[in-house]
């Protein structure tokens, strides 16, 4: 969040990142209510996956939503509060994330399985448009030098691989 271009607000800033943040926890909140009621999602991701790990209970995977709910929306709600470039990377890293998260798995599961899939009404609605919006707004207003989005983007996107391997690891607990 470095110097802005003429015209761009600082308060609009620091709003983005809160509005990403209410976008990830609205997303795993549509994934906790309804994974449970199609648990076969989880049997035909794991058996597409060839996971070698045995598929945890579903309470367990509703704690681990929740953790992945509330580290990045802390993560987002501290850097809102903050006017660094550090701030505008940690922002931009997770809006690519969760907008690359809205297109793999949900929206190519969703097309693979021909139907609905735990998280895709909010993948669709919420986090890929506010995380592209983010990422957008980023770029116009100058919040980071191009390399420095562009690092942000390219980390969020192979970091996402290893964050939901974390995820299921976490609900292994």
């Amino acid at each position: 969040m470095t110097a802005t271009k003429a015209g761009t607000r600082p308060a609009r800033r620091s709003r983005l990142p809160v509005l990403m943040a209410a976008a990830i926890v609205l997303h795993n909140l549509e994934e906790w209510w309804t994974l449970p009621l199609l648990p076969e999602t989880l049997d035909a991701l794991y058996a597409l996956l060839g996971l070698p790990i045995a598929q945890p209970e579903i309470a367990t995977i509703r704690w681990a939503l929740a953790i992945f709910a509330v580290v990045p929306a802390g993560i987002l709600l501290i850097a809102a509060s903050k006017n660094t470039p550090r701030a505008a990377f940690v922002c931009c890293m997770i809006a690519s994330m969760s907008a690359a998260n809205a297109l793999l798995p949900h929206i190519a599961l969703s097309l693979a399985w021909g139907g609905y899939v735990p998280g895709l009404v909010t993948a669709v609605f919420g986090t890929l448009p506010v995380g592209a919006f983010v990422l957008y707004e980023a770029r116009r207003s100058e919040w980071l030098r191009p390399r420095g989005w562009l690092g942000a983007i390219a980390l969020g996107i192979v970091l996402l691989p290893l964050v939901l391997t974390g995820f299921w690891a976490l609900a292994q607990l």
